[in-house]
């Protein structure tokens, strides 16, 4: 039996269908002379001439030469569009071929030949699977086709959305250059080559019911930059979620993903983050540039004399230094630069952070993991036992957290972490609340930084505002005095807005010995900032108010950002 098996399978199809009295032999002669004449399959000339049905050959061929196959109309409840919408409907009518399912990290697809290799290698360039093919008949395909890929979405409306983005692919983007060929992928590259000229830090792509909207965070103000049809919105999702390594089979539950290129020499890394809507998953992308100036202490907008007192501050080798505002103020950027000023090959640096934005050499980084029990608390304590001089903490947000940062720095560490607060004295009020006691705070914490983003007038446009009617308040008169302000206005430079890229604006509160009494007496945050405005801070009003006078800033964003 085994010998007749293999005997078999040396016969060529048609021979096997002679073989098995599906067709006579004079239909195989038949079949044959129009082979030579057309270069068809000896398969398609076979169903084309009625000797046998498509169905009747595919069934053939899966029992005879091992060929999975599949009946895709009595397989609905199993059909996975995150899976059939990975490629446009324009091509998969057009090589018969559709994917209906994920299978063991694989795309399953339906094609008319099994053994088409270059069609198989195509499919896994275009969608970034390793495909598993299955057999299935033309009609079937087709009408899979027809039903689960929708007739809203072709290439020309994708290749419209390009070109209205209105840049060109950089081949950096992506090493695999012949899988731009595909307009999908061009598209999900131009979005995001479009936010980085833009010096977007974020980019949205946000579901409505009817549609989708896409929206660039520039100098931390949103703005609208395209909408694109509701069935582009589920193509684009399932590109970036195979771009950042997601699950895309998994639409119910929050994901998380990296990934990065190079683009002009720079490397830009992406932080991507899927969360389920009613109208259908959002996905937002962090845009990391690591440029080399990004982290320099002297770049961030401090001023001088404000420098000299924290750059002595942070150099000292134990205590903690809290970094304070609200999201997108910053912080961690503060943080960074921090860190590469103080790092040297004679201490020994960690950071547990969530998540591990930039990378750094000579610094230790520890990712939050919540699912394995790593909590900023259990990774400090891991720090405690590892010789550490230097910690960074990504965020005080608990008690437990809190009181081992508090202890470190206590005893012979030096600790930066950030606090959400509104200004540098409410952050001692925050420890409080949050269970630390008064002594510890007072033996630990060096200093507290408050600080803020401000927008940057745009240097082609801005325009010198009259200021004779303006009522400014008592704390930043003096400032602003016989000082000229300006005003935005909007260029094609600043892309209409009227300002480019954004300024650090920091109040320092040293805790001095006058401080620390006050915390051991449990003063409130309003006495605590009266003495420390005495013995120099400056608050975040009148660091911005600095700003306006300096005509770096306008007093809309000065209002807008302090107030």
């Amino acid at each position: 039996m085994e010998e007749e098996n293999q005997e078999e399978s040396k016969l060529k199809i048609g021979e096997l269908l002679v073989k098995n009295n599906l067709i006579t032999k004079i239909q195989l002669l038949e079949a044959l002379e129009i082979q030579k004449k057309t270069n068809k399959k000896i398969g398609e000339i076979l169903i084309e001439e009625g000797y046998i049905s498509e169905q009747q050959f595919k069934e053939f061929l899966s029992l005879q030469k091992g060929y999975k196959q599949v009946n895709l109309s009595k397989i609905a409840n199993e059909i996975d569009v995150n899976a059939s919408n990975l490629i446009t409907k324009e091509y998969a009518l057009k090589a018969k071929v559709f994917p209906f399912k994920f299978e063991d990290g694989k795309l399953a697809v339906a094609t008319l030949d099994p053994l088409d290799i270059y069609l198989n290698d195509e499919v896994r360039m275009l969608t970034g699977y390793d495909v598993e093919p299955y057999i299935s008949t033309k009609k079937d395909i087709e009408l899979a086709i027809k039903t689960y890929m929708s007739d809203e979405y072709s290439l020309q409306e994708v290749e419209e959305i390009t070109k209205d983005l209105d840049f060109s692919i950089d081949e950096e983007f992506d090493e695999e250059t012949d899988i731009q060929k595909n307009p999908l992928v061009r598209l999900a590259n131009q979005i995001i080559l479009k936010a980085v000229t833009m010096r977007a830090s974020d980019v949205h792509i946000e579901p409505k019911e009817k549609s989708c909207t896409i929206r660039f965070r520039i100098d931390g103000i949103l703005q609208e930059i395209k909408e694109v049809p509701k069935t582009v919105q589920r193509l684009l999702i399932s590109r970036y979620k195979i771009m950042s390594g997601m699950d895309i089979t998994e639409t119910r539950l929050p994901q998380d993903g990296r990934s990065s290129f190079n683009y002009h020499n720079k490397t830009i890394d992406l932080r991507f983050a899927s969360l389920p809507t009613v109208f259908g998953e959002n996905i937002s992308i962090r845009i990391l540039n690591k440029e080399e100036n990004v982290f320099d202490i002297r770049n961030l907008g401090i001023k001088k004399e404000d420098l000299d007192i924290y750059l002595k501050i942070i150099s000292q080798p134990y205590g903690s230094i809290i970094i304070t505002g609200p999201t997108g103020s910053g912080k961690t950027s503060t943080l960074y630069a921090s860190l590469n000023y103080i790092s040297s090959p004679e201490k020994k640096i960690y950071t547990i952070e969530d998540p591990v934005e930039y990378k750094f050499p000579q610094i230790m980084q520890v990712q939050v993991n919540q699912k394995i029990g790593m909590s900023f608390a259990a990774g400090l304590r891991a720090m405690m036992r590892s010789d550490p001089d230097i910690i960074m903490l990504g965020e005080i947000r608990d008690l437990e957290s809190a009181k081992i940062a508090i202890e470190a720095s206590i005893t012979g560490h030096l600790v930066l972490t950030t606090l959400h607060t509104n200004d540098a004295p409410s952050s001692i009020a925050r420890l409080f609340e949050m269970g630390i006691e008064p002594y510890m705070v007072s033996s630990a914490l060096n200093c507290v930084v408050a600080q803020r983003l401000l927008r940057k007038l745009c240097p082609y446009c801005k325009e010198e505002l009259n200021t004779v009617n303006i009522n400014f308040p008592d704390e930043i008169k003096n400032i602003i005095k016989d000082n000229k302000i300006y005003k935005k206005i909007g260029c094609s430079r600043c892309n209409q807005t009227g300002y480019i890229g954004r300024i650090g604006i920091f109040s320092i509160m040293v805790v001095s010995a006058n401080i620390r009494k006050m915390i051991l007496e449990k003063a409130s945050s309003d006495e605590i900032e009266a003495v420390a405005r005495k013995e120099g801070m400056k608050t975040l009003l009148e660091a911005a108010a600095e700003k306006v006078s300096e005509g770096i800033t306008s007093l809309d964003e000065m209002y807008r950002v302090v107030f």
